[in-house]
């Protein structure tokens, strides 16, 4: 029985054993992996290529494709036994129009022909108006309006603003830039850069300070000859006639008021009446668009200059609408300010009366006054709004061009005889006033 047991213990101690991992084959396995990673993507794209290949075919038998929308039908036409005289004269007349129509095509075809042949590409017009905006540089100016202040802490420090002018003339000593801005009557410096880089001190030599017009005096004597050769006056063209509409004009300037800059845009309108006291000015539209503080001129295809840019005046249903005062309206205060003369003040608007109107109210010749400044030499004289100015200075008076002539040849300090049609319940009333210019 002891021997039996020691067998037994021996048995059980001989099965005893340690089961150990066997060691991980690391090259065997990432290539295992790779294998399943291959053969996934191939799966996928078979998956896809079959998807794309069949889905229309489930998508026709689970969705039946509806019937598309109706085509539109017209009426046939009926046949016509006969013709009557008037439809042939009607096929005559569609025959010449068409005609026409195929005379015109053949002559558009032909210019757009020649001017293929040319090289008048879009890129070559665009170009030539750059040449014509860059000939304008000589009689560019960029002005600028320096004023001194003080901060918080009492240090000095300069602003300064800066907008384009108008060298309307020029010799070896001295140079006159025209530029439309109220604020340069308050600079306590200006500082004016001439064509080529010369920059010299400006100094007003007369403005008109209701208008914004002011004629600066710079002194060029100090500049070598070359520097005064490239600067030059500009050509003033003429503006008051309908003639511009439709017609190609290029800003030069400021047109967006921070930088140089040009714009190009054809004229859309012009005649319009400004209400400005004491002139006549007139409106020229353009296409182009423009900054509320854009400064400079527009000139047409010869390079002369047809208005002065004026954003204030500018029409409150066309925002951003490049406007500019007309130069022909502008060239009898240009002469005076250019002499150094100061330009009188009445304190009036006054406008154009229509043929037709004045026909059928029956108002008289003149120009009709609709509106008086406060405390003005017209107030003080007793002119009143709705007036008719039919004389001034003894001579007939006609339209708004005419007595802005003869406000022109006055000086501050004179004494300007009216002849006033007032209305009257019954007509008109005759008076002669006088008003002390200031």
């Amino acid at each position: 029985m002891d021997e039996n047991k020691d067998n037994s213990d021996v048995q059980v101690n001989f099965i005893e054993e340690e089961i150990k991992n066997r060691p991980l084959n690391r090259r065997k396995m990432v290539k295992r992996m790779s294998l399943i990673a291959v053969m996934a993507a191939v799966f996928g794209a078979v998956a896809c290529l079959f998807f794309l290949l069949l889905e229309p075919v489930f998508n026709r038998m689970l969705y039946p494709e509806e019937p598309a929308v109706a085509g539109v039908t017209y009426p046939e036409e009926s046949a016509v036994e006969e013709i009557t005289p008037e439809e042939i004269r009607d096929n005559e007349e569609e025959k010449a129009a068409s005609e026409e129509q195929d005379r015109i095509r053949k002559e558009v075809e032909s210019v757009l022909a020649e001017r293929q042949s040319e090289g008048e590409t879009a890129a070559q017009i665009y170009a030539e108006l750059s040449e014509i905006a860059d000939r304008a540089a000589p009689c560019l100016a960029d002005v600028s309006v320096i004023t001194s202040e003080t901060d918080w802490f009492d240090d000095p420090y300069e602003t300064r603003g800066t907008i384009s002018g108008l060298v309307i003339a020029a010799d070896d000593n001295y140079a006159q830039v025209l530029v439309h801005s109220k604020e340069i009557l308050n600079a306590q410096r200006i500082q004016i850069a001439l064509n080529g880089g010369s920059s010299v001190e400006g100094t007003i030599r007369a403005a008109d300070s209701v208008a914004g017009f002011v004629v600066l005096e710079a002194d060029i004597s100090g500049l070598d000859e070359e520097a005064r050769d490239q600067i030059a006056p500009a050509e003033l063209g003429a503006s008051s006639t309908d003639a511009l509409v439709g017609q190609m004009a290029i800003a030069v300037g400021r047109p967006s008021a921070t930088e140089k800059g040009v714009a190009y845009g054809a004229i859309s309108s012009v005649g319009r009446d400004l209400e400005i006291t004491d002139s006549a000015f007139r409106q020229i539209t353009t296409q182009m668009y423009a900054s509320r503080a854009a400064s400079g001129v527009i000139i047409n295809l010869k390079g002369q200059v047809l208005g002065v840019i004026d954003m204030e005046h500018s029409r409150s249903d066309m925002p951003g609408t490049l406007c500019a005062i007309g130069v022909s309206e502008l060239k009898g205060l240009i002469e005076k300010l250019s002499a150094g003369e100061t330009k009188a003040y009445l304190g009036i608007e006054y406008a154009d009366v229509p043929d037709d109107v004045r026909a059928a109210q029956s108002i008289p010749e003149g120009v009709y006054v609709n509106k008086v400044e406060e405390n003005s030499p017209a107030m003080n004289a007793g002119i009143q709004k709705g007036d008719i100015i039919s004389a001034a200075q003894g001579e007939d008076i006609f339209t708004r061009a005419g007595f802005n002539r003869s406000l022109l040849s006055m000086h501050p300090g004179e004494y300007m005889s009216l002849h006033i049609m007032r209305p009257t319940g019954d007509g008109y009333s005759e008076m002669d006033l006088t008003a002390e210019l200031r």
